[in-house]
């Protein structure tokens, strides 16, 4: 049956003109008959008009039809985890309860725009039949869950009690019961187990039997079950946003019941990490930039003036980025921690001319920032173009390996170019008053700390 249905998948993904090679495979290494896995290539990028997360939109929408056998299309797996961009664990000792707030969660993960393809590593398992001791009846006739659950393994599954040579071959000789007695729900009073002392007793005396259909599988973590929802980011959405909305569903509109947490593995757990880290680098990237230019300039005030470029050139990232529907990742982070030290040069080349026109030619603020202006336009645009017109290429993404690159051209060109026109205007405005409160400041504090 799998193969049937697999075959009809394979022709859906075969009609489209992208798709270079469908190789199907039936089965799993873990012997699952239910399974079918597709490795598709692409044609190369400058044969097709779609990109990559257009071709699996279009598959997406072609494999509705097969809603029902439960479809996902997600990225190579270069690693073989098996593990998916967003993976969520729900972690809980109650198996029952974990299994029904996670099918909740579920639910409500599915209406999520940002995530696509939503699955779960649950599976309902097969109908079996569970024997459940008698307490007080069990303790009287000395019979142990050990001593009935091996008795019942040997009647069922049975036992190697020897083996068979027979021309230098070896034989397991396996001793069980016959086939139409192997049936546990149809032959419960027929058996007998014995107790301590080796004296058999009927199994109806001391214990129950329960249909139930119990987990295919127990995953544990930190000494807990739990179970995992995956998920594929959908295209213009970013890890963090989806990540920030999940944490507030949980705290507002569906509490995690007592004994009950989640956690993030995979990419959301790194990005985690990663927001974490990059946070920290621009902390410390911020400040040593103020430390080296309050050294050099001699002043802790002076510094402000130049380092008001940074929020203009992150907020010029930002909206470049999205302009171009990219997401806030590890190369745009990278790119944005780049313009740090990128953008806080058109405002010393500013203000430090300006400085030495007051203190060596005597001009009054204001004209030394005009002339500053004037005297400074040229290198400030050449040197913001070339740096733009260096960093195209990396935007642009000439071919299928740069291309997951491309963020983090869009936020460098983006910041270069909000903080080259915004501190032509920015800067200028704000140098009087902050040189006013410089020197202001430095006669307070000259009062205070000078020496008699």
């Amino acid at each position: 049956t799998t193969a049937e249905l697999a075959h009809k998948v394979d022709a859906v993904i075969r009609s489209n003109p992208e798709v270079e090679v469908s190789a199907l495979t039936i089965g799993s290494r873990n012997a699952e008959s239910n399974l079918a896995n597709y490795f598709v290539r692409l044609t190369p990028r400058k044969q097709r008009k779609k990109n990559t997360s257009q071709v699996k939109e279009t598959l997406r929408e072609q494999l509705k039809q097969f809603a029902y056998a439960n479809p996902k299309v997600k990225d190579y797996d270069a690693v073989g985890g098996g593990q998916r961009p967003f993976n969520l664990n729900l972690v809980g000792n109650d198996q029952k309860q974990l299994e029904e707030f996670t099918t909740k969660v579920l639910a409500v993960l599915k209406k999520n725009p940002g995530l696509k393809d939503v699955d779960i590593n649950f599976r309902p398992g097969k109908p079996e039949v569970q024997l459940v001791l008698k307490p007080g009846r069990s303790q009287e006739l000395g019979v142990t869950p050990i001593t009935l659950g091996a008795e019942m393994r040997n009647l069922i599954e049975g036992t190697d009690v020897a083996k068979y040579r027979e021309n230098g071959l070896e034989y397991n000789i396996r001793t069980r019961l016959i086939e139409n007695q192997r049936n546990v729900n149809d032959n419960f009073n027929l058996y007998n187990v014995p107790n301590l002392n080796n004296n058999l007793v009927k199994l109806s005396n001391v214990a129950t039997k329960e249909e139930r259909s119990g987990p295919s599988k127990i995953n544990r973590q930190d000494r807990s079950r739990y179970i995992q929802i995956q998920a594929d980011i959908s295209p213009g959405y970013g890890m963090g946003d989806v990540m920030k909305q999940i944490d507030t569903m949980f705290v507002k509109d569906m509490p995690l019941p007592a004994g009950m947490r989640y956690a993030y593995v995979g990419q959301a757990e790194n990005f985690k990490e990663l927001g974490e880290s990059m946070i920290t680098a621009v902390v410390f990237g911020i400040l040593f930039i103020f430390l080296v230019l309050a050294s050099l300039y001699e002043s802790f005030v002076t510094p402000l003036t130049i380092m008001l470029a940074l929020p203009l050139a992150f907020c010029g990232s930002l909206v470049a980025l999205a302009i171009t529907q990219e997401s806030l990742n590890i190369f745009s982070m990278i790119g944005v921690i780049m313009l740090l030290g990128v953008a806080v040069k058109n405002s010393i080349l500013l203000v430090d001319y300006a400085n030495h026109l007051i203190r060596e030619e005597g001009m009054d603020r204001m004209n030394a920032m005009i002339r500053a202006g004037k005297t400074r336009l040229r290198p400030i645009l050449m040197t913001s173009l070339a740096l733009i017109a260096g960093t195209i290429p990396i935007a642009i993404g000439l071919n299928e390996a740069s291309k997951q690159r491309t963020s983090m051209g869009v936020a460098i060109i983006g910041g270069l170019i909000s903080s080259t026109l915004l501190t032509l205007i920015v800067v200028p405005a704000s140098f009087s008053f902050i040189d006013r409160f410089r020197i202001w400041s430095g006669a307070k504090m000259k009062k205070i700390f000078a020496a008699e």
